[in-house]
């Protein structure tokens, strides 16, 4: 008998149950007896298809009708086409208790009212599920998506610069649409507003909000969406977001779940990740952003480079840095910073310069003494063997190993170093230092050792049978090197031979003005043999 208050709350409840590797019904709730009105004796055991196909309505017995071939496979290798949308069938999460099976949602056209207590199920039930799929930030939002029977699912994280959110990753069939834009500022668009807010927004009618900024996510035919604030320690840390076709989402419903499992994310979430970086910092770790404006972190508090007490002294770290470990003459060092001094006056300079440095990034170290800026007769070197998190560091070194890996034959664990690369590679090198260009050798080299993983992705993506992704990293590296022909002309091709012909034409027309401006040509005959493809 269900007790007094669950009979006067009632909440949007969702009926579910477990199945074995055949499909057969081995736990069905009591919740879900009284939603469906079948008693756990008349369905455990029997074969879900069965079951289902005894309680439903036309719709239901044709959606069970072509089941068997997702039923025929192991629930591990459960999935769901594009024209085929989640949200109008059975979401499937399988199990990874030994002898397998799955926990099987009905699809959101059976939520319905029920007791409070059988709300508050479903959610425990959801989390517990998903408590066992964070290896992965992809196989935990794929089950999110999963257990809220969404087209697709989506997460951003705010960017060490706590100035943007970066796009980590997107799961479900209109992944490259999501992608579209990678990088929104905190009050822009769903996440940028969701993250600086720490309110969730939600609407049945996405079409018409104008607050979603990437309109191929719209053409995609995407209907109802829900974008929820994630935060650690007090702070915010970015949001999840998820997408439906079906323009009837119950948004109570999905905003009690999401709420209720959002907590999990981060937990999945690798080291490289800013919002997951606290939990792992070493004590006294000197963290450097090169890429892009450039900053400093110790110890989880920003240093801000109005704080040196001299200028120099930021332009001498990046020189270390620069040489990751090698050390530099003071000579060489003086030359650098006051190419026009006397040498005994540059080495006073370099003296002070050198003082104030260590000041700033390790405060109450005693004198004479420093962990980052080493010196052996006269050789200054910035120590890799403190504790550090330097982006530059981490960037050639992922690059170098999925060339390995390449060489090795070893594709996959080249595509998650590349991206992982791609991802550090936030702007061209020290980017507040553009005016000064003191450092553009080494910024065109890196621009182009980026554009180079790129190219390395995006072809081992064709290889691998993922035009999609391969699509994105391309237009990410226009977003770079807007003048890079053979990138224009890649990503045109994979456009052209996805079916995807406006957007081919789009980009074509988008590589001739880029060619005008920033290189004052017309597309040579190699580029222009591709109009062949689009018209």
């Amino acid at each position: 008998m269900r007790s007094v208050v669950e009979r006067c709350s009632t909440e949007p409840f969702r009926p579910f149950f477990w199945v074995d590797d055949a499909f057969r019904v081995r736990g069905w709730p009591e919740a879900t007896a009284r939603a469906l009105r079948v008693p756990a004796r008349a369905a455990v055991g029997r074969s879900c298809r069965a079951v289902l196909e005894g309680i439903g309505t036309g719709a239901a017995a044709e959606r069970c009708a072509r089941c068997p071939a997702a039923c025929a496979a192991r629930t591990a290798d459960v999935a769901h086409a594009p024209d085929d949308p989640l949200h109008t069938h059975c979401p499937i999460l399988p199990l990874p208790e030994p002898g397998g099976g799955a926990i099987v949602w009905l699809p959101l056209s059976h939520i319905g009212a029920g007791g409070a207590a059988s709300a508050q199920l479903e959610r425990a039930v959801a989390r517990g599920v998903l408590a066992e799929r964070l290896g992965s930030v992809a196989g935990t939002l794929e089950g999110l998506r999963r257990v809220v029977a969404a087209d697709d699912c989506e997460l951003f994280l705010v960017d060490p610069s706590g100035k943007e959110v970066v796009l980590v990753d997107c799961e479900g069939p209109d992944r490259a649409a999501f992608m579209e834009r990678t990088h929104m500022p905190l009050g822009a668009g769903y996440p940028g507003t969701v993250t600086l807010l720490q309110q969730p927004l939600f609407t049945n009618e996405f079409q018409r909000d104008r607050r979603f900024l990437r309109q191929a996510v719209k053409r995609r035919g995407i209907r109802s969406f829900i974008g929820v604030p994630l935060g650690a320690d007090g702070r915010p840390l970015g949001y999840v977001g998820v997408g439906w076709r079906d323009d009837a989402v119950p948004m109570e419903w999905g905003l009690r779940l999401l709420e209720e499992v959002k907590s999990l994310v981060p937990i999945a979430l690798p080291g490289r990740h800013a919002g997951a970086r606290a939990e792992t910092r070493q004590e006294g770790e000197l963290a450097v952003r090169c890429f892009g404006p450039f900053e400093l972190v110790r110890d989880g508090q920003r240093i801000r480079l109005e704080s040196f007490g001299r200028r120099k002294a930021v332009q001498l770290l990046k020189c270390l840095l620069l040489q990751r470990g090698t050390p530099v003459h003071r000579d060489r060092l003086v030359e650098l910073l006051w190419p026009d001094a006397p040498p005994r006056a540059g080495a006073n300079r370099l003296h002070g310069v050198v003082s104030a440095l260590r000041s700033t990034i390790e405060r109450g170290r005693g004198p004479r003494t420093s962990a980052y800026v080493l010196c052996d007769e006269d050789r200054y070197r910035f120590n890799t063997e403190a504790p550090h998190a330097v982006d530059l560091f981490d960037f050639l070194d992922r690059v170098d190993a999925a060339r390995g890996a390449r060489r090795g034959g070893d594709d996959e664990r080249a595509l998650g170093l590349l991206e992982d690369a791609l991802r550090l590679y936030r702007g061209d090198l020290f980017a507040e230092d553009a005016e000064e260009d003191p450092f553009e050798p080494q910024r065109v080299r890196l621009r182009h050792t980026y554009l180079d993983a790129a190219r390395m992705r995006a072809e081992l993506c064709v290889r691998s049978g993922r035009p999609d992704e391969a699509i994105w990293t391309l237009r990410a590296a226009l977003d770079v090197e807007p003048a890079a022909l053979d990138l224009y002309e890649s990503l045109i091709t994979l456009l052209a031979r996805a079916g995807r012909v406006g957007e081919a034409r789009q980009q074509y027309e988008c590589c001739r003005a880029a060619l005008r401006r920033y290189l004052d040509m017309e597309p040579p005959a190699r580029t222009r043999a591709l109009e062949k493809l689009l018209f």
